[in-house]
């Protein structure tokens, strides 16, 4: 039985799940062995992908017709979207370090706050579990002089768990534009390094410590200058880094309490034949506190989130920090042994903004034991990043911008005999307000936004563990 936490926030079996869902395991990484992120979630329901050239090169997501910067991206929850562009260096995340990812579709700032318009990714990164020493080893070499290591390491006892992981990978890639007729190639190199480290003080208290770096640089084209001058001698480098510390309280045999405090940091440059063509460094402090309550047949998580975000390194920003604050709630009641009701609401704080309130209420029938049909409906939003409010004029700033918000109506029917063939059928309507578009020079809110989808899901499992997802 496959559990996530990521829909509501608290431990839940992904059959009781209102939310559409999709869970990536261990297995199925090592039956694909994707060569990134990226091509791991490709041709998932709801997920596209645009790159500027091959593997290596610059990555955005679209998750059900949204925005790349409507979706919320997390490393073990937390939060990884780049406070001045909203976006995720997908290129530079690395595979061989992920546990399983959690992807959950549709609005969902009621839960996870800003930026859960289309969606939110969660990416669990590995961690030991059972007694005892492992480690693998792996190399490879490729196509257009690809090679890659990684390496992977656990160790455990009956009270602590640690896990590291390092990765690396090198390629001279393609020439990404078909026009140019030279033999410049768009290459790119990253280094991944992942730590994770878990001890059981008692029956009661469990704390945590993970820190992650990614870094790396890749070649692309079609960059210009300051005076819009083009080229295709351009190149980025980036190095990723985050910290959690974590607390883990089992207050009564129902109630628990997690607090757990993050640091991101990303540092970002880019070159136009060799010279600097921008250079930002960002940071975000996260705090988290939470508390569970787990019974047959309610379950309630509620909780307070705390970040400040920081630009330390960028030029032209006439604010360069903001603080946001948000509290929520959010349940999960068997009325019945047929229907089963999910109920939420959050308040955030921003200091740009002030107050928003968003919510999402779910109904589950269970027909019988195979067949169940349900309804939903939630709200997401999305603050203009710092760019957008506060960057430079040139790139078309604008402090008086307002929030983009949602609201998606959402049908369901899920069929699933047993643990070899699931289907799901899902109707959505996800409308959008104030939302932020370039024009005339200036980021405006002048646009609506309504998208209405249908999502097929068939899977079916064999014996041997292998899967057919259409």
């Amino acid at each position: 039985m496959v559990t996530v936490t990521t829909p509501l926030r608290m431990a839940q079996t992904l059959n009781e799940t209102q939310a559409a869902t999709t869970v990536i395991t261990r297995a199925d990484i090592e039956r694909q062995q994707p060569e990134s992120v990226a091509q791991l979630l490709r041709g998932h329901p709801g997920i596209e992908f645009a790159s500027s050239g091959g593997a290596g090169s610059i990555t955005s997501l679209f998750m059900r017709g949204s925005n790349s910067n409507h979706t919320l991206v997390m490393i073990d929850g937390v939060k990884i979207n780049n406070p001045t562009s909203g976006g995720v260096s997908w290129q530079f995340l690395p595979v061989n370090q992920i546990e399983r990812v959690e992807i959950v579709r549709g609005p969902q700032s009621s839960v996870w706050g800003a930026d859960a318009i289309g969606g939110v990714v969660n990416i669990i990164t590995r961690k030991a579990t059972e007694p005892g020493t492992e480690g693998e080893i792996r190399v490879g070499v490729g196509q257009q002089n690809t090679r890659l290591t990684d390496a992977n390491f656990s160790a455990a006892n009956a009270t602590t768990r640690f896990t590291s992981a390092l990765s690396y990978r090198e390629s001279d890639s393609i020439n990404a534009r078909t026009a140019d007729t030279t033999d410049e190639k768009d290459g790119y190199e990253h280094y991944g390094l992942s730590l994770q480290l878990e001890h059981d003080l008692n029956e009661r208290n469990t704390l945590s410590a993970g820190y992650l770096r990614s870094q790396g640089d890749n070649q692309y084209d079609n960059c210009s200058d300051a005076f819009w001058n083009a080229s295709n001698a351009c190149k980025e480098e980036f190095a990723l880094q985050t910290l959690n510390l974590g607390w883990t309280h089992q207050l009564t045999n129902a109630w628990q309490i997690d607090t757990l405090l993050q640091r991101v940091d990303e540092d970002r440059e880019d070159f136009y034949e060799g010279q600097d063509n921008g250079h930002t460094h960002t940071q975000r402090d996260q705090l988290g506190i939470k508390a569970t309550l787990s019974t047959d047949p309610f379950s309630l998580v509620t909780g307070l989130d705390a970040q400040k975000e920081r630009i330390l390194k960028g030029s032209g920003f006439t604010q360069d920090s903001r603080d946001i604050f948000g509290v929520f709630a959010q349940t999960h009641y068997r009325l019945t042994d047929t229907w089963t009701l999910s109920a939420g609401v959050r308040h955030d704080d921003d200091e740009f903004f002030g107050n928003q309130a968003t919510g999402n209420l779910g109904l589950d029938w269970q027909l019988h034991s195979a067949h169940n049909i349900g309804a939903s409906i939630s709200q997401g939003y999305r603050a203009p990043n710092l760019m957008e409010l506060y960057g430079p004029a040139s790139w078309g700033a604008n402090p008086d911008l307002k929030p983009e918000e949602s609201i998606n109506y959402e049908l369901f029917w899920h069929y699933q005999p047993d643990s070899a063939f699931n289907a799901e059928v899902r109707l959505f309507q996800n409308e959008i307000d104030n939302l932020i578009v370039w024009s005339a020079g200036q980021n405006l809110n002048i646009n609506e936004s309504r998208i209405r989808g249908t999502e097929i899901t068939l899977a079916i499992n064999s014996p041997t563990g292998a899967s057919l997802v259409p």
